[in-house]
């Protein structure tokens, strides 16, 4: 074999194995949570053609299990539920609690997810125990302070159905900011040298 097949053949090798290494866009994923499927998007996770479709799906899913609620449970208890909104906010005086709670435990969801799933160098098939762990931790953590909502699908479809928008925004507002710190944090600080946007 010449030098310069040689060369060829090598070049061609490193071409497949930068190909082999690159990030590969996540598939489904289980993309039900708008803050996931944004830090996913922010982090080279996913296309915005794919992640806009995922968000209007995810806020169509949260009407349609609401409503599904509304169907098979008594009229009474409905609305004793107020159909599973999110109530347990009262008062302004609430309002700086909560909004962090919301913030700082989707914040550390979402590392979960980013981390565990679109973070080539700490990959790992165990993300779905992982989440669901967190999960757990954030309720048993958060579920006094504000609900442990971590998802505005999740509180968009019951406020939709039993009309109850009394402070909905917080749950909007905490869940996103918490998911844009967590993508900052992985673009910036935590993230492999492909995910890294500075300190390559």
């Amino acid at each position: 074999m010449s030098a310069e097949a040689e060369k060829l053949e090598l070049e061609e090798l490193d071409k497949t194995l930068l190909k082999k290494n690159e990030p590969k866009p996540l598939g489904n994923g289980s993309h039900f949570n708008p803050p996931f499927t944004i830090a996913i998007w922010l982090c080279g996770g996913i296309q915005l053609t794919m992640a806009v479709p995922y968000l209007i799906s995810q806020l169509i899913g949260g009407v349609l299990g609401a409503a599904m609620s509304k169907v098979m449970t008594s009229h009474k208890n409905y609305v004793n539920a107020t159909g599973a909104a999110f109530t347990i906010l009262k008062s302004e005086e609430q309002l700086g609690k909560v909004v962090f709670a919301e913030m700082a435990m989707t914040c550390l969801v979402t590392m979960v997810v980013l981390l565990g799933a679109v973070n080539g160098k700490s990959k790992s098939p165990l993300v779905p125990f992982m989440v669901g762990c967190t999960v757990i931790v954030n309720i048993l953590a958060g579920g006094d302070v504000s609900g442990t909502c971590l998802n505005p699908a999740r509180a968009f479809g019951p406020a939709l159905m039993a009309n109850y928008w009394t402070y909905h925004w917080v749950y909007w507002v905490g869940p996103i900011g918490g998911g844009l710190v967590a993508a900052a944090l992985v673009r910036l600080l935590l993230g492999d040298e492909k995910i890294r946007v500075i300190l390559k």
